[in-house]
């Protein structure tokens, strides 16, 4: 069998980094990661301008090549996370300077993009805590800009949104319709199996934490998922999210227990991502 992570984070400063995740994931049959940058500061990068997003692309070129070199083949996604609005927000860049430096970091994007350092934007999207309306509006403008970019690109783009069931996938494929994305590589991440349901019924993709593909998700056959493990790469935070190898093991128990069938497997685990990431073992 081969399995895929279709979202997951390295953090070669204070984690185990690219190079020992894949080579762990290698050995139980991974064949390929989306690798997500992790805002500045996960990196130690405190300043607060484009440079230190300059850095964030080197260090995520650097882990692709490490896990690359393990045999495993990557995607490198690079954005501009809600998270990162409220951050800022709190630092007091607030309203159009906070834009602003949202719409750097996706110029920055879009020269990696044309000059192959990035194979898709991610993550952007809107919030899925509480948290102010302007913040909201801040994040769902920049993630409207990423749309754009990425669809002049044909890039994949990762979103990080509300767990809302058919009105967020509805939001989504209407904010497709207005920006004129045709591609279709847009990927909700970390979906709810409601999301997910919902998502699947428009045509969109999306990927399930490992945690929560649990026996009445499988029993669903839902065809556009992929499996993620969204592991963040910090020791301080363990169990926040699964580890990569976490995949296989349960995917194997499922295969064991007659849950699922090997064609099923294939489709989540190669095929789809062969059609959103444009890769194949």
């Amino acid at each position: 069998m081969f399995f895929s992570d279709a979202h997951l984070h390295s953090n070669p400063v204070i984690g185990l980094g690219a190079g020992r995740i894949s080579a762990k994931f290698r050995k139980e049959g991974g064949w390929f990661i989306a690798l997500v940058a992790l805002p500045p500061h996960y990196y130690g990068i405190k300043e607060i301008n484009i440079e230190s997003y300059r850095r964030v692309l080197e260090i995520l070129n650097r882990e692709a090549k490490a896990a690359v070199e393990n045999g495993v083949k990557v995607v490198r996604l690079m954005g501009f996370h809600p998270a990162e609005v409220d951050g800022y927000y709190k630092q007091g860049i607030k309203g159009r300077r906070l834009y602003e430096l949202g719409e750097k970091v996706l110029n920055l994007i879009e020269d990696a993009l044309k000059n192959g350092l990035l194979d898709g934007i991610g993550e952007v999207g809107r919030q899925h805590y509480g948290t102010s309306v302007e913040r909201v509006v801040v994040s769902e403008t920049i993630m409207i800009k990423a749309l754009e970019i990425a669809r002049n690109y044909d890039a994949v783009v990762h979103l990080h949104l509300e767990q809302g069931g058919w009105i967020t996938a509805y939001s989504i494929r209407k904010l497709m319709d207005l920006t004129g994305f045709k591609h279709g590589k847009i990927i909700l991440h970390h979906s709810a199996i409601d999301t997910a349901v919902s998502a699947e019924e428009l045509g969109l993709g999306y990927t399930i934490p490992i945690k929560s593909f649990n026996k009445e998700a499988v029993s669903l056959k839902l065809s556009n998922a992929m499996i993620e493990s969204d592991f963040i790469d910090d020791p301080g935070r363990p169990g926040v999210a699964s580890y990569p190898w976490e995949i296989p093991r349960v995917i194997r128990n499922y295969l064991e227990d007659n849950l699922v069938d090997e064609e099923y497997v294939y489709r989540v685990m190669v095929d789809n991502i062969s059609k959103y990431y444009g890769v194949s073992p």
